[in-house]
């Protein structure tokens, strides 16, 4: 009797699951952000940066981490998705050899604690000059390593969130797709550190997948895919070495929406880079070049749920 009573619930579910699943597969979806001012959510940046051998596998790794707060200030057509960005946290990790990784070495940089901005979001993406505006106030006055390690580690999360405002009605259906030109160079200079970071992005073509849940929660899974795009760095160094870098990156990652109120639940991201760094202005030696290959992956996670 047991058995045959387990049996009609396995199969009863079975049925059920085939009845709602072509239902929800086939609903229209809202996935725009719909957090209303005084919305308040917490998030963690975890960065893992892995450096590659010429096989392709990683010889060593560095791990960086962001906890911050957002606070949601508007969201309307006229001003479009507004949050006040509150920094509670940022560690940086010591870069470790592969094998000895298990084991997390990070520094807490305490300049960065406590810094305030606001962050913004519009259908149009936002340009400054002949670069994208990402908005993150770090690139004027700040001229320290630790600053562009934010920049660097919290550009992915403000790029996932600008393909995730843009494409958020657009992508009602599963299955639907979207191509997102990027309108300028992902691009900028920090004083004393980078005289020109540079990627001429390629567009990015974002699908809505399928149907999931995040500890509990209903969510909507979109991809994200680019093309090779030119990358660029040129460092600053204080003598008459200079270090610059030329290749290409990619990226590719997703992300899940909550189809209760729109916002991300979790997203993940990989950058693949690959560059010819130059070492030059040695009165020693020739100027040599050094094959790099690195993989970034930052994954976005709620503290809090």
């Amino acid at each position: 009797m047991r058995k045959l009573f387990l049996m009609f619930l396995v199969l009863n579910a079975s049925i059920c699951a085939q009845s709602v699943m072509p239902q929800a597969l086939q609903e229209t979806l809202n996935l725009a952000p719909r957090c209303q001012r005084g919305d308040a959510q917490v998030y963690s940046i975890k960065v893992e940066i892995a450096f590659l051998n010429v096989d392709g596998n990683p010889t060593s790794v560095k791990k960086n981490r962001i906890d911050y707060s957002q606070l949601c200030l508007a969201n309307n057509p006229d001003s479009g998705l507004i949050y006040e960005i509150t920094v509670d946290s940022v560690s940086v990790g010591d870069l470790q050899a592969i094998d000895d990784s298990t084991y997390e070495s990070r520094s807490i940089i305490d300049s960065l604690r406590g810094l305030n901005f606001r962050s913004q979001f519009r259908p149009k993406i936002p340009v400054t000059g002949n670069c994208y505006d990402f908005g993150i106030p770090l690139t004027t006055g700040f001229p320290y390593v630790e600053a562009w390690e934010f920049i660097d580690d919290f550009l992915p999360a403000k790029i996932m969130e600008q393909l995730h405002y843009t494409v958020g009605r657009r992508l009602s259906k599963v299955g639907d797709t979207a191509t997102i030109v990027w309108p300028k160079p992902i691009c900028y200079s920090l004083k004393k550190v980078i005289n020109e970071s540079f990627v001429e992005q390629k567009p990015f073509k974002l699908t809505l997948t399928g149907l999931t849940s995040y500890r509990g929660t209903p969510c909507a899974t979109i991809s994200i895919a680019s093309a090779i795009s030119p990358y660029r760095v040129d460092m600053y160094s204080p003598d008459t070495t200079s270090f610059k870098a030329l290749g290409t990156s990619q990226i590719t990652g997703e992300f899940q929406v909550s189809l209760k109120n729109g916002s991300i639940v979790h997203a993940k991201m990989s950058e693949r880079l690959e560059t010819s760094i130059t070492e030059t202005g040695m009165p020693v030696r020739k100027n040599r070049v050094i094959k790099n290959r690195v993989i970034k992956n930052t994954e976005l996670i709620p503290r809090l749920w």
